[in-house]
């Protein structure tokens, strides 16, 4: 039928522009999911009739995403394909993409993410179309159904920032959070060999950014395993060929990171015997990371190359061999006739070099570096990027500023290794994170980071803290009745009429046993005096630094606004005379017909300044929820 039409057989116009209009009455997936394929592979229909099978697929689709969600993700689909092939305007799709409720059918929502993405892919660099996508992608993150998925398309979105950014900083901070949020995806989801793939090339990035050949090589090797485990996997299924441009993209990541090995290894030898050989392994590195598109949508890579070109100028400059082995290649490369390398690109990267200087050494200490003139600024910006290039993990826990400031105390290989700890320890803290609480947890640190005192020994133990309050969130958003402590009063139970209602002491005694019997037994005490002139319920002490939990509870309106007018005050005062971050748990004993919300929901970081304070105070507000139904009884 799609083929006469596309010929333009007689009397086949209107009688397909009759079946586009009885489409939406089509009841069987296979059958809607063949035909829509169908009508898409004709060119010629999907310009002639292409407006028509849109509207088509659209009509009515609130009421058959209730009846049918399947049937209407088909529909959808459908829809995004005609505008991603630029048949329609994309802003009545993208609405409906966008526009779910709370309580859409989770068979539909599941379903979104990788339209999300695909739609993410075409319209990379259109902040008006992708900034309600990527929000809808954030709230997908607190759907059952979807959040994996949809934290994996936030992964590949900030792998997109990195690609397209232009300053080593935000390309490294970019890369540093999609390695991060792959790594969750790969262990929320064991099968997710795509996300594994990608976190062992964002490690390869990092690893031949800090020159780090053992750190590269182990990634190469993630890399190649993942992409073979994802082949094997995918062999004999059936892919949508919308799709296969992300799948082919993978191995371009592959091809990268295979010359980037090549390329490290060669720049980690003392000096060059063969000269084209050990050339030509470089320039493959240089000259590809601005053809390569790893990520559809990504049609330059300028984020690669801010990354991996000043890395092998670098590494030229500081040996004077190879530098003069650079020259005379490109001499004698100019009088050959045909020459084992591109003239071009190996002039390139000589005369990128020889504008620089070559007295330049921006790996060395600040204190050991002697430049004759050099201004302040310049001194700082090249400690920054120097932190960024050798030790983004270290950037990332610590911020821009405190990081930077270890430049100027220890050498390249130092960092390095102080690097690859903290490198080490997330990457064996993603692999056992949990899909939501590791989420929130970085973006926690991340808003405290704000805060100038939030470093060293404060980001240390108030981040431990944190963590361990977090878990404790989430063990009392699920544990049962049956297996709540024995003896103990379940604060979260539904209210009987005449029933007691739970007490503050309640949550408090919870609270305060499961950090004394945690990895902080010895350091929590209750009911401590003399603070602020009061009395504070739950103190957690680390030598002189001391955080206080207030403990409240909320029998009329817990929305945030209230709770931050009413007790985030008495919160924020115990830190007048220490650091300036505290906690505030509330037991919400409000109704909750419709169920309890998710925690990832009841967390959040409140800022005070007091009247006539000229310091902010954060405190950390949990909400955790009583009087509240059973699932079952939902």
């Amino acid at each position: 039928m799609t083929n006469a039409a596309g010929r333009g057989a007689p009397g086949w116009r209107g009688t397909l522009a009759e079946f586009i209009d009885g489409l939406p009455a089509q009841r069987s997936l296979l059958a809607l999911a063949s035909t829509i394929d169908a009508l898409l592979a004709g060119p010629d229909v999907v310009q002639e009739h292409g407006v028509r099978l849109h509207d088509a697929l659209l009509h009515d689709l609130g009421p058959v995403i209730e009846r049918d969600p399947l049937i209407a993700a088909s529909r959808l689909e459908g829809a995004v394909r005609l505008a991603i092939a630029d048949a329609v305007s994309p802003f009545t799709v993208l609405g409906r993409l966008t526009g779910f409720a709370p309580t859409t059918p989770e068979e539909f929502t599941e379903t979104l993410p990788r339209l999300l993405g695909a739609a993410m892919d075409r319209w990379v660099g259109e902040p008006a179309i992708t900034t309600p996508l990527r929000e809808a992608l954030d709230r997908l993150r607190h759907d059952e159904a979807a959040a994996v998925d949809a934290a994996f398309e936030l992964a590949c979105d900030d792998l997109r920032t990195a690609l397209t950014a232009t300053e080593m900083p935000a390309v490294l901070e970019s890369l540093t959070t999609a390695r991060s949020r792959f790594a969750t995806v790969d262990a929320a989801e064991q099968a997710r060999h795509d996300a594994r793939a990608y976190a062992a090339a964002c490690d390869a990035i990092l690893a031949f950014a800090a020159q780090d050949p053992d750190r590269l090589a182990d990634a190469a090797d993630r890399l190649t395993t993942a992409l073979d485990q994802r082949s094997a996997w995918l062999r004999g299924t059936h892919q949508p060929q919308w799709l296969r441009p992300r799948h082919a993209a993978e191995p371009a990541w592959r091809r990268l990171v295979l010359l980037l090995r090549a390329a490290a290894a060669r720049l980690a030898e003392t000096i060059w015997m063969d000269v084209w050989e050990a050339l030509g392994a470089v320039l493959d590195a240089y000259t590809q990371v601005r053809s390569l598109q790893p990520l559809p949508g990504a049609r330059t890579a300028p984020g690669l190359a801010v990354v991996i070109e000043p890395t092998i100028e670098n590494a030229i400059v500081r040996s004077q061999s190879r530098l003069a082995a650079l020259r005379r290649t490109v001499v004698e490369a100019s009088a050959i006739e045909n020459p084992p390398l591109p003239p071009r690109t190996a002039q390139l990267l000589l005369d990128r070099i020889e504008s620089t200087g070559t007295d330049r050494r921006p790996d060395l200490p600040q204190a050991a570096r002697t430049p004759p003139e050099e201004d302040e600024d310049e001194d700082g910006h090249a400690a920054t990027s120097r932190a960024h290039r050798l030790a983004p993990a270290l950037v990332r826990v610590l911020g821009e500023r405190h990081a930077a400031g270890l430049t100027a105390g220890l050498c390249d290989d130092d960092l390095r290794m102080l690097d690859g700890v903290v490198h080490s320890s997330e990457i064996a803290r993603s692999r056992t994170a949990h899909p939501v609480l590791d989420p929130l947890l970085e973006t926690l640190l991340s808003r405290l980071s704000e805060s100038p005192e939030f470093t060293g020994r404060v980001r240390a133990t108030f981040g431990m803290l944190l963590e361990q309050t977090l878990r404790f969130l989430f063990s009392r958003a699920d544990l049962t009745s049956t297996t709540w402590g024995r003896g103990e009063t379940d604060y979260r139970r539904p209210l009987r009429k005449g029933e007691r209602r739970p007490r503050e002491s309640d949550l408090q005694r919870d609270y305060h046993q499961w950090l004394a019997t945690g990895q902080l037994g010895g350091l929590v005490a209750v009911e401590t005096t003399d603070l602020a002139m009061g009395r504070a319920d739950v103190t957690t002490t680390f030598g002189s630094l001391r955080y206080v939990t207030e403990i409240k509870r909320e029998l009329r309106d817990s929305s945030r606004g209230h709770i931050e007018a009413q007790h985030v005050p008495q919160a924020a005062a115990y830190g007048g005379t220490n650091v300036p971050f505290g906690q505030l748990l509330v037991l919400d004993l409000t109704p909750h017909p419709h169920g309890a919300p998710r925690v990832d929901e009841s967390v959040w970081l409140a800022k005070h300044r007091p009247p006539h304070g000229g310091t902010d105070r954060y405190v950390i507000v949990g909400v955790i929820t009583g009087n509240r139904p059973t699932p079952h009884e939902l």
